[in-house]
């Protein structure tokens, strides 16, 4: 992939962030941020990435802005970005860093794609981040300091190649009250496939009976992939007896869950 604009803000707790401004430098930096864009991509591959999901529209509109938006609505969404993720960063006690926000496009193709990264420095080299704002240094001088792809905390890439996803995120934490970068960005991450069937079953256990319980769990394995509504809708036809009542409260819980949850085979 190749860099098409480049723009990095600092953050730390306690700090306003400037305002963004394009940088320079973004073909001699296009590598490093490549390779984070293509750690993260390669974590979808596996697997290892959990799908993402956007809480609403506006909050997925500030990543296509940076995607494919005008060079205002890139700097305009990245200070958007930027004062949210120092709000988030008032509520923990998390390290300061760059947020680097970028545009890039596929050698072949030409598909474009937003990262946004949360980039740290090798305590010593604190200063560097300071430099960055000013404009004494470049990304490009300075990632020997940062953190190198394939160690990255906290990043985001979009669009996602995968189906049931809107974007690729990389998230180190995981602790609930770390996830000041998520809840940044407004995205929340499904539950895992074996804890997305024991959420599930919790919820049926919650609002249901023993013996529904039972059956649920039983014929969990054959059931199509999908969202809590159109499982349960599926139950519901294998002549499981689950009231409106139930499935409304049963798919209400998972989908407000931390990780909000999605059926697989299990």
């Amino acid at each position: 992939m190749r860099g098409i604009r480049l723009t990095y803000v600092r953050v730390e707790k306690g700090s306003a962030p400037t305002e963004a401004i394009l940088r320079p430098g973004v073909a001699e930096v296009s590598p490093f941020l490549s390779a984070h864009l293509e750690g993260l991509r390669d974590r979808a591959r596996d697997g290892s990435a959990a799908n993402a999901a956007f809480y609403d529209p506006p909050r997925e509109q500030l990543i296509e802005d940076l995607r494919t938006g005008t060079d205002d609505a890139f700097l305009a969404a990245t200070n958007v970005l930027a004062a949210r993720l120092a709000d988030e960063m008032t509520h923990v006690n998390p390290a300061p860093g760059l947020l680097v926000c970028t545009t890039m496009e596929a050698e072949a193709g030409g598909d474009r794609f937003a990262a946004v990264l949360k980039l740290e420095v090798v305590s010593a080299h604190g200063a560097v981040l300071r430099r960055l704002e000013t404009g004494e240094e470049t990304l490009a001088a300075v990632t020997d300091v940062l953190d190198r792809p394939g160690d990255l905390q906290k990043g985001l890439v979009y669009p996602d190649e995968r189906p049931s996803s809107a974007a690729v995120v990389g998230d180190a934490s995981t602790q609930n009250e770390a996830r000041y970068f998520l809840r940044a960005l407004g995205v929340t991450l499904e539950a895992r496939e074996n804890r997305s069937a024991a959420a599930f079953v919790g919820a049926i256990r919650k609002f249901t009976d023993s013996s529904t319980t039972r059956l649920v769990v039983a014929a969990l394995p054959s059931v199509s992939s999908g969202p809590p509504p159109q499982v349960l809708d599926e139950l519901s036809e294998r002549s499981i007896s689950l009231s409106d009542t139930a499935k409304a409260a049963i798919a209400a819980e998972l989908s407000n869950a931390e990780r909000p949850v999605r059926l697989g085979r299990v």
